[in-house]
């Protein structure tokens, strides 16, 4: 009897072995969200714990340099989800949006909070115009579920079979709750109140390909992480609000723990590629104290944002997250600190990966040959983001602006063309950006804005865009 079902046991695992074995990877994007590129143990961080983190860094591939399109959320996730440059992203859904106002008859007789609330909800639904990874994957017989950040009203708008993100509570439109609700309404549950139905989703799928949105709310604020989290720093000498942002960190790592842990028990780690980097950068030091009595009362800029030279900035800290590719068995170990990785490179890289086409349109690249050894790839020698939103120490939400930054492996270049401001830096000898070159080095300022010439014409800019909300 015993032979018996030992031989069961063993058939059944290679009848599952050979099913993954004519199948894609299930691909599990882990989002982060104002999470600071420093601020991890495999970053080489004393302070803050992330196990789990490390883990992946450890046994998958990390680019150590790699950026997002844009310092703050929304548009960053676009980015991630439709491989588009904001820019791009936001002319076409202009395009969508004037088509709406047309075709609605009763647009023109809506009132100023009607109007403002149709428009709202207009942008949002844009999304479902868009080629989505959910969309494309579909072609080899994907489902797809979301959780966490989602600031496109449904989940059905990005073309996703199931999700925690049902739609905005409308009646709350012009409250601080609706900020809520256009985060990600129900899906700022994950992680925070439950994991339930991300794990229901997996259970139910575990013979299908399946691509996971990830995007727990955190280390994004509130800094109200439970006791579990805030004893790992509650001894340490750091400020209140790095112990506070650090513990958020850890919560988040934990989250990432016991998602893993479900996908192992369910028998699919080794058939899952794991993505991680974070929707833009962060900045708290260990030392720097940003909490004060009345801080939340005035919504303070630095402590609801972190410092000035992280998210909202363009700083290289508000644009650079690391971008780890974990996959047990397929992908070998590699800390790569030399690529110029972009978020423009997920969904390239995610298609290949998965056998399906990638749009045409699209200016990322494929990381699949670094990720495999399969080959080489012509590596980008900068990096282009632009912003039309600057910090505020009066405005949480910050101020308008137009402002462009450019990454090369040696320096990182800003400028804000409505101020003229600019700024330089030598990133290898000055990788936090304390010495400005700008003025000492004008030759490479001048190729710096002729970079960014030819960027806003391979985009089709013509004039300062609106794309942050």
């Amino acid at each position: 009897m015993k032979t018996r079902t030992y031989m069961l046991i063993v058939a059944l695992l290679f009848t599952s072995s050979a099913a993954f074995a004519d199948r894609p990877p299930n691909i599990v994007l882990l989002i982060g969200d104002d999470h600071g590129y420093p601020y991890f143990g495999f970053m080489g961080d004393t302070n803050v714990e992330t196990p789990s983190m490390d883990a992946l860094a450890r046994g998958g591939v990390t680019f150590s340099h790699g950026h997002v399109t844009v310092p703050y959320c929304r548009p960053s996730l676009r980015t991630m989800i439709t491989g588009l440059y904001p820019v791009q992203y936001q002319l076409r859904l202009n395009e969508y949006v004037e088509k709406r106002m047309r075709e609605d008859a009763g647009y023109e007789a809506l009132g100023d909070v009607e109007k403002r609330m149709w428009m709202s909800v207009e942008k949002a639904n844009g999304m479902a115009i868009f080629d989505t990874l959910p969309k494309l994957l579909k072609e080899q017989g994907y489902v797809s579920w979301q959780g966490g950040k989602w600031w496109e009203n449904s989940y059905r708008n990005g073309h996703f079979d199931e999700g925690m993100t049902e739609g905005w509570d409308m009646d709350t439109f012009g409250t601080d709750q609706f900020f809520h609700e256009m985060m990600g309404a129900e899906g700022n549950e994950l992680v925070r109140e439950t994991m339930d139905p991300l794990f229901d989703f997996i259970d139910r799928h575990t013979d299908e390909p399946m691509f996971i949105w990830f995007g727990p709310m955190l280390p994004h604020t509130p800094l109200d992480a439970p006791y579990k989290y805030q004893k790992y720093y509650a001894d340490r000498e750091l400020s209140r609000s790095a112990k506070e942002y650090y513990a958020n960190i850890s919560w988040w790592d934990d989250g990432v723990g016991r998602l893993m842990d479900h996908i192992e028990s369910r028998g699919l780690l080794e058939n899952t590629l794991f993505i991680y980097l974070s929707d833009n950068g962060w900045e708290q030091d260990a030392d720097v104290e940003y909490w004060y009595p009345e801080a939340l009362a005035d919504y303070d800029s630095e402590y609801l944002t972190g410092g000035f030279r992280g998210k909202g900035s363009l700083f290289d800290m508000g644009l650079r997250t690391p971008i780890i590719f974990y996959w047990k068995g397929s992908i070998d170990a590699e800390f790569n600190d030399t690529s110029l990785v972009s978020s423009l490179d997920l969904v390239p890289t995610i298609l290949d990966i998965a056998g399906v086409d990638a749009p045409p349109e699209l200016q990322g690249y494929s990381l699949r040959p670094l990720l495999d050894g399969s080959g080489s790839i012509d590596e980008r020698s900068e990096i282009v983001s632009y912003s039309n939103n600057r910090r505020s120490r009066t405005d949480a939400m910050g101020a308008a602006a137009e402002g462009y930054a450019v990454r090369t492996r040696s320096h990182h270049f800003f400028w804000y063309a409505d101020t003229g401001e600019t700024r330089l830096y030598d990133m290898t000898l000055d990788p936090r950006g304390d010495v400005d070159l700008s003025e000492s080095k004008p030759e490479l300022v001048n190729e710096f804005k002729q970079i960014i010439a030819g960027w806003k014409e391979s985009v089709g800019m013509t004039e300062r865009l609106d794309i942050h909300e």
